[in-house]
């Protein structure tokens, strides 16, 4: 598998953070913060207007990985981090990216890749949330 993988292979997406979805989303995942559904509150905060959930920020980028890695292969998701910077403005386009930068062929397991990837807002080019990932391409029987 370590050959289908690549140090400085990247893969992206843009999305848009719709109000209206993406208040369900937190919805469904039991995220009640009103900034995220209360317009004259999160309009008073120092956010300006509504924000989208952390949930979907991350859960978009998790997936991001997922789709890109399984598209290679089994694969399973060891670990995640992440660092909000920005609060995300509902309808903002954002691009997700990650960059692959380090593999590791471990024999029984799989190949480990480490990836870095960033959620920016399209319109200014601000980094709103900033992650890395350890996922395994699963050796084959």
């Amino acid at each position: 598998m370590d050959q289908m993988v690549k140090v400085g292979t990247s893969f992206e997406v843009e999305h848009v953070f719709e109000t209206e979805a993406s208040q369900a989303f937190a919805r469904l995942v039991g995220d009640t913060n009103p900034m995220h559904h209360d317009e004259a509150m999160a309009t008073a905060s120092r956010f300006g207007g509504l924000i989208a959930s952390g949930t979907e920020t991350t859960a978009r980028m998790m997936g991001l990985t997922a789709g890109y890695f399984s598209n290679l292969g089994p694969t399973v998701g060891m670990e995640f981090t992440f660092r909000f910077r920005r609060g995300v403005p509902m309808n903002a386009r954002t691009l997700i990216r990650w960059v692959v930068t380090d593999i590791e062929h471990r024999p029984g397991l799989g190949t480990i890749a480490t990836s870095v990837g960033t959620l920016t807002l399209v319109d200014s080019g601000i980094v709103a949330v900033e992650a890395t990932s350890k996922g395994v391409l699963l050796d084959q029987p």
